[in-house]
């Protein structure tokens, strides 16, 4: 089985791992990234039910009257998986494009993120029962990063099983 050399570097970047094979830069780039975005997106598959079931678990305060804003928030969770020049990766996220206009920041307010251009998700105003004569403030109900709580766990699981496939090509 050839070596490979792995090494786990830490910036202020994060942390990243790099792989040093002499028979690896021989190697189809293309047939590697795919082993590793197929991976990837194994380990991020239960992911967005989960955040789903997340969103839509957010406490109603009304007797469980609702207007729907939790589903439509489940609605825009996504998977999204891929490979760039250099990577290949796997991503669950809220689509905020999937939200009807009016509607497109909801998902960080409910979620209480501070945004990087300052601006402040943790509360928010709105109409009770769209009724513009009546307004309330209500706190964030944080749903999503709870919910991807482990996805690292499961995708450090997967990239190890990809460098095996990887190995296992090589020796081919």
């Amino acid at each position: 089985m050839p070596a490979l050399r792995m090494q786990v570097r830490t910036g202020e970047r994060g942390t990243s791992l790099a792989v040093y094979a002499r028979r690896l830069r021989g190697m189809d780039g293309r047939t590697v990234k795919n082993i590793f975005q197929r991976h990837l997106e194994t380990a991020a598959r239960p992911y967005p039910a989960r955040v789903r079931a997340s969103a839509l678990a957010i406490p109603v305060k009304e007797h469980g009257k609702h207007t729907g804003l939790r589903a439509r928030i489940a609605g825009c969770v996504t998977l999204s998986s891929g490979t760039d020049a250099d990577s290949a990766y796997a991503s669950v996220w809220v689509d905020p494009r999937k939200m009807l206009p009016d509607y497109r920041t909801l998902p960080l307010y409910m979620q209480g993120v501070t945004g990087t251009r300052g601006q402040d998700y943790r509360r928010w105003r709105h109409p009770v029962y769209g009724n513009r004569e009546v307004w309330v403030s209500q706190p964030s109900h944080p749903y999503f990063y709870q919910a991807t709580a482990g996805l690292d766990r499961a995708a450090a699981e997967e990239l190890r099983v990809a460098l095996e496939d990887v190995t296992r090509k090589l020796e081919e």
